[in-house]
């Protein structure tokens, strides 16, 4: 008698309930282990893959390599090379001969035009030597080395190759470096 039983509510109102820590941050934890999965099945899928295109890894016994020039004057000339004939990849095949040859290639793209018949080397700043050691190696006639001083460039030459790539006397040499897609 001195104790009552509690008569349970039914009036259909459910009390409130009390949201947990736990629930709350179930979403963004499954959310960041979820995306912590993908970033590591992709480290490994590209870890695991042959990937035969050019790396970004530079070679540093390439770059320590010294011309015929460097080693005399210790001045590391600095070269843009154009592609003048259209034919795919032949700025690209020349800058990875002159790197291995010792030149620092500051630019390997498309000339304005493709209407280059010859080859030419164009000289900016510096002395003529600079120019006369990169067509001797690259088989260029010395009649088509032009002077196109321009000290406000930061290049010393540009190589323009022409439709005679195939004739100049390094391109069995560079060919090596055509690339293989």
């Amino acid at each position: 008698m001195f104790f009552k039983k509690k008569k349970k509510r039914r009036s259909g109102v459910k009390p409130k309930q009390k949201y947990r820590v736990r629930d709350f941050f179930s979403l963004p934890v499954s959310l960041l282990s979820l995306i912590t999965c993908l970033f590591i099945g992709s480290f490994i899928i590209q870890m695991m893959s042959k990937n035969d295109s050019r790396s970004s890894i530079v070679d540093l016994d390439k770059l320590l390599t010294k011309n015929l020039y460097e080693k005399e004057t210790g001045h590391r000339i600095q070269v843009e090379i154009l592609n003048g004939c259209g034919q795919r990849y032949i700025a690209s095949m020349y800058q990875d001969f002159l790197r291995e040859e010792g030149y620092d290639v500051m630019a390997a793209k498309n000339a304005s035009s493709f209407d280059y018949k010859y080859s030419t080397v164009q000289l900016h700043r510096g002395d003529s030597t600079m120019a006369l050691h990169l067509s001797d190696l690259m088989g260029v006639h010395d009649s088509l080395v032009i002077e196109k001083l321009d000290e406000s460039l930061m290049l010393d030459l540009t190589l323009i190759v022409g439709s005679d790539f195939k004739e100049l006397g390094s391109y069995n040499q560079a060919m090596r470096y055509y690339p293989q897609y």
